[in-house]
């Protein structure tokens, strides 16, 4: 089992992050930052640096930050990135997990949210991975009730895709979405700059689409 599985594995983990749910559900929490969302973090990470060829094992070191980015979450939402840093920090420590990236792993963990300045590729493509996981799985019961957070219910999925220095983001939605709502969003801005962020370090070239056409929004968005 390598360093990331262990990790992904472990009862603690899992158990911290089945609280991180109880507490989002009695706080009103908007989105779901559980181990399902980490685990979908993780996979979009790999995924991302396996076409950018980077080496396996600075792959699977971006995947524990993956992992661990949310686990401060227990305290509530405000503050949660600086929180699972310290979590991570004493967690690899005490486990005697020593990283060849430990640097990076823990300062795109303490960076996720806003780092979109940043030269770190880990963290480049923790926050974008991060920012993408926004289908309807993410919606929380409070999520239902929010302008602009409602709307992610009606993304079916997100299909992303790299080649020829392309980086192809396709946002597969129902219908019934109100794209104006969605546009308006903060977060949907959020999700767009994390892709120009990432696109602008990476030297590839951002086609984002909405239902397999052009999505203007994202082009005018500065």
């Amino acid at each position: 089992m390598n360093k990331f599985e262990k990790v992904k594995n472990d009862e603690e983990i899992i158990r911290i992050y089945e609280k991180v749910s109880e507490v989002e559900d009695l706080n009103k929490g908007w989105a779901h930052h559980d181990y399902n969302h980490v685990c979908n973090v993780a996979g979009l990470v790999e995924k991302l640096l396996t076409e950018l060829n980077y080496e396996k094992e600075f792959i699977e070191e971006a995947k524990i930050a993956a992992i661990l980015h949310d686990i401060g979450c227990l305290e509530g939402k405000e503050g949660h990135p600086f929180r699972s840093f310290e979590f991570a920090k004493e967690y690899l420590r005490k486990n005697n997990l020593n990283l060849k990236y430990e640097d990076l792993v823990l300062e795109a963990i303490r960076i996720h949210s806003e780092g979109f300045d940043t030269d770190n590729i880990i963290a480049l493509t923790l926050i974008m991975s991060d920012k993408l996981d926004i289908k309807y799985t993410r919606v929380a019961k409070e999520g239902y009730h929010i302008p602009g957070n409602r709307q992610f219910q009606y993304i079916k999925e997100i299909l992303i895709d790299i080649h020829n220095h392309i980086l192809e983001i396709n946002f597969i939605c129902d219908d019934k979405i109100d794209k104006l709502e969605l546009e308006e969003f903060y977060f949907t801005k959020k999700v767009f700059k994390a892709i120009k962020a990432f696109s602008a370090k990476m030297g590839v070239i951002p086609e984002v689409l909405f239902n397999s056409e052009k999505w203007n929004e994202f082009y005018c968005f500065s």
